[in-house]
């Protein structure tokens, strides 16, 4: 035991024998900063937890830099510079001695200066510097890269400005926090030259421009979509301002984002079926056939695939799958009085009327009568016409007709050719003379029109709309 130690036991025993005094004086430092206590320098004697941190409090507020920048004065608190003090942890810093009976009676004699719990916000305080800066001139702008309209990585170079050493308020702020008193300081600003130059930067772009330097393709099985130098530019992450040691990077979020885009685009939304019912929501007809839509199910593979080429250095060619989109179905009410005609419209729906017996066409608003009955011809005797509700689902301005080896026939430049199922189709017959026969003299089982009420037929029905064929 050393002979402080042994003096400190000595006294404390001397105090043990008075008794009393001793104990009130143990019992009193119990929560309490020692006797020899002091923070910053200054003595915190006798102050309990919540005295000591407002005191710190206080005492941290009223503390500042004074900074004189070539003549031009700048004040800041220790917040200006992004430095906390944590009152709190100070306060349980100081008050950790008197837990100890031991301690207590020893801090009769051993001086403790505890020095304060801080942190500092290196953003805040750069932000501070900067400022400073601007009071006296410009700060050293560093050469950057950015993309063109073209999609080029361009360099701006950079360009030199005003510096000012952080070294000496960094001192500073550490001499204030020991001593919890304020500073002064004057420091002077020099040239710097930017912290990326034009030749670091030019290096950054021409790895930039290597990056994606490669073809991507992406195929939707009838179409091909090659991505734009512009698109391909934007899946580069480059470094930020002032970063030497950046590179640029693939962006999987960017290029996933132009995939995504693209299998959208390629997408097909399902045509809704539509069935016409009566009150009790029987289905009388079917007014129009639904249509499966595709939707592309493999984008993320896709997408991965693009950032593995790029990141190879080799170009990337791939394809689209897709799922099969069911169609809804809707609903429409059938008209009153619909039990009048061969198919069992609703309001305002467009459909077509072809009577095998009158050998006449017949178009159809719901139960309006849009166009003048025509004369037609039909089914020759062994190629009658079907009978039944169908939908136009193909339609030609002209197509050849037969003109194959299973066809007993060649006609070429049919007119305005509106399929409705199968091979049989209403079109133009400019080689009939007379129109009204049906099926004297007619066709193979198509229904044949006047070129010019072919072409009326072609214009006005829409694909899906309803063809009754009936005698």
């Amino acid at each position: 035991m050393t002979r402080m130690k042994w003096l400190i036991a000595a006294i404390i025993g001397v105090l043990v024998v008075v008794g009393g005094a001793g104990t009130a004086y143990a019992s009193y430092y119990s929560d309490k900063a020692l006797p020899t206590a002091s923070v910053g320098g200054h003595s915190v004697n006798a102050m309990n937890r919540d005295e000591l941190v407002a005191w710190i409090n206080d005492r941290a507020s009223q503390v500042s830099i004074d900074i004189d920048v070539d003549g031009t004065p700048s004040k800041a608190s220790l917040a200006d510079l992004g430095v906390t003090v944590d009152a709190q942890a100070s306060a349980d810093q100081v008050l950790a001695s008197s837990d100890s009976v031991w301690e207590r009676f020893v801090g009769l004699f051993k001086r403790s200066d505890y020095p304060l719990v801080s942190s500092t916000d290196k953003k805040t305080f750069n932000a501070y510097m900067a400022s400073l800066v601007k009071s006296v001139g410009e700060a050293p702008k560093s050469a950057t890269v950015s993309v063109d309209e073209q999609g080029a990585f361009v360099v701006t170079p950079g360009v030199p400005g005003i510096a000012i050493d952080a070294q000496p308020l960094n001192d500073a702020v550490a001499t204030a926090l020991q001593t919890l008193s304020s500073q002064a300081i004057s420091v002077s600003p020099s040239t710097q030259d930017p912290i990326v130059s034009d030749k670091q930067a030019q290096k950054v772009a021409d790895a930039a421009t290597a990056l994606v330097a490669h073809s991507v393709t992406i195929s939707d099985g009838i179409k091909d979509y090659t991505a734009e130098t512009v698109d391909r530019a934007a899946w580069v992450a480059l470094p930020g301002v002032d970063d030497v040691e950046g590179t640029p990077s693939i962006d999987p979020e960017a290029v996933q984002a132009w995939v995504d885009k693209t299998a959208e685009a390629t997408n097909v939304a399902p045509t809704p079926a539509i069935n016409n019912v009566d009150g009790a929501g029987n289905v009388l007809a079917e007014s129009m056939p639904g249509k499966e839509g595709e939707a592309v199910n493999n984008s993320a593979q896709v997408g991965a695939d693009v950032v593995a080429a790029l990141n190879a250095g080799t170009d990337y060619s791939g394809s689209f799958d897709y799922d099969k989109v069911p169609p809804p179905t809707e609903t429409r009410p059938v008209m009153a009085g619909y039990e009048a005609y061969p198919y069992a419209m609703h309001e305002g729906e467009k459909w077509i009327d072809i009577n095998l017996t009158t050998n006449r066409l017949t178009a159809y608003e719901g139960q309006t009568v849009v166009h003048d009955p025509i004369a037609v011809n039909h089914g020759a005797p062994g190629h009658e016409t079907v009978t039944g509700t169908y939908h136009i689902y193909l339609k030609y301005e002209k197509q050849d007709m037969g003109c194959t080896p299973e066809w007993p026939y060649c006609a070429k430049d049919v007119p305005w050719v509106s399929y409705f199922t199968g091979s049989y189709a209403i079109h133009g017959a400019p080689w009939v003379r007379q129109f009204g026969l049906g099926s004297v003299g007619g066709s193979h089982g198509c229904v044949n029109l006047p070129v010019a009420e072919a072409h009326y037929v072609f214009s006005w029905a829409d694909s899906g709309t309803a063809v009754v064929t009936h005698y």
